[in-house]
C-alpha cells in the first residue's frame, strides 16, 4: 500500500511539474525547436538547462526528448481525464507543493549563509573524526589514463618508465588521443572499471606501472597503483582531503539548518499532542 502509494506521489509530482514547465498554456509558433507536442515546444534553449548539450551522448540527449514528449503527452491525457479536478489530485499537488518550497527554501538559505572556513578546519575535522574514513574493504590509490589510439598508449607508458607520472602528463598535455585522466583516485576494487583493469590494479605493487590493457574495445588504459589501504586503515589526510572537506561541508550544512529550523520554531507556534 506504502508501495502504491509512493507511485502515485511520484506520478503526481511528475505530473505537476509538466504543468508547470512544459505544459504553460498554448505557444506562439516556434522555428527553433527540438521537439514538439500539439502548441508546446521543447526549445534548443530549454534543452540546454535540462542537460549539457556539448558533452552529452547523442543517446542520452535523445533519451531526455522521448522523457519530455513523454510527460507531456501523459499530462494532456491526465488533463482530459479530469485527474487535475480530482481531490486525490489536489491533495497530492499541495504536499508537493510544500515539499518543493521547503527545498528551495534551504538551497536560498546556504546561498545566503557564506561557508567560511580555513584549511586548518578541515584538518582539525579529519583528526576529530578519524574512524569515519576507515576503509570498509582494500582501496587502492591509483594514477589512470585512457587512449583511443593503442601507439599513443604504448608511447606514454614508455615516457612514464622514462620519466614520471606527471612529467608524462605534460608531454601529452592537448593529446586529442586521450579519453580520459584520473590523477591520485582513491578507489575501491569494485570501482574500477572494467574487471580486467580491476584485476591488474589489484596485482600490481605500490608505483608499479601497468602494461597497456585493451580489453574494452577503442579504449587503451595504462593506470599506475600509488599506493594500496588495506581494509579497515585510515588513508592520510592528504589522500583524502576533497572527500574529507565535502564530508565536513555536509556537517556545516547540517548543523546550519538545524539552527534554522530551531529559529523558525521560535516564530510559529507550535503544539504537538500525543
Amino acid at each position: 500500500m506504502k508501495k502504491h502509494s509512493k507511485q502515485i506521489r511520484t506520478i503526481a509530482l511528475a505530473i505537476f511539474l509538466t504543468a508547470a514547465f512544459y505544459g504553460c498554456g498554448k505557444k506562439s509558433p516556434q522555428k527553433d525547436f527540438v521537439a514538439k507536442v500539439n502548441d508546446v515546444y521543447l526549445t534548443k534553449e530549454q534543452l540546454a538547462v535540462m542537460i549539457d548539450t556539448n558533452s552529452a551522448s547523442n543517446f542520452y540527449v535523445s533519451e531526455v526528448i522521448r522523457n519530455w514528449i513523454n510527460r507531456e503527452v501523459m499530462y494532456r491525457e491526465a488533463v482530459k481525464k479530469g485527474i487535475l479536478k480530482e481531490d486525490e489530485f489536489k491533495k497530492l499537488i499541495n504536499e508537493a507543493q510544500r515539499e518543493l518550497a521547503s527545498s528551495l527554501l534551504v538551497q536560498k538559505y546556504y546561498e545566503e549563509e557564506k561557508m567560511n572556513f580555513e584549511p586548518k578546519d578541515v584538518e582539525d575535522y579529519y583528526k576529530q573524526h578519524q574512524d569515519d574514513f576507515k576503509r570498509f574493504y582494500d582501496s587502492y590509490l591509483i594514477n589512470l589514463i585512457d587512449f583511443n589510439d593503442e601507439d599513443k598508449a604504448v608511447q606514454f607508458r614508455s615516457t612514464v618508465l622514462e620519466s614520471d607520472w606527471e612529467k608524462a602528463l605534460n608531454v601529452f598535455k592537448g593529446d586529442a588521443s586521450i579519453m580520459r585522466v584520473s590523477n591520485n583516485s582513491l578507489l575501491y576494487a569494485y570501482e574500477i572499471h572494467p574487471v580486467s583493469l580491476s584485476r591488474i590494479v589489484t596485482s600490481l605493487y605500490p608505483g608499479e606501472i601497468s602494461i597497456v590493457i585493451s580489453d574494452d574495445p577503442g579504449h587503451f588504459f595504462i593506470v599506475q597503483e600509488i599506493q594500496k589501504y588495506a581494509k579497515g586503515s585510515i588513508p592520510p589526510f592528504n589522500v583524502i582531503k576533497p572527500h574529507v572537506e565535502s564530508r565536513f561541508i555536509a556537517d556545516r550544512k547540517d548543523s546550519l539548518i538545524q539552527n534554522y529550523i530551531k529559529e523558525l520554531y521560535s516564530n510559529n507556534d507550535i503544539e504537538v499532542r500525543n
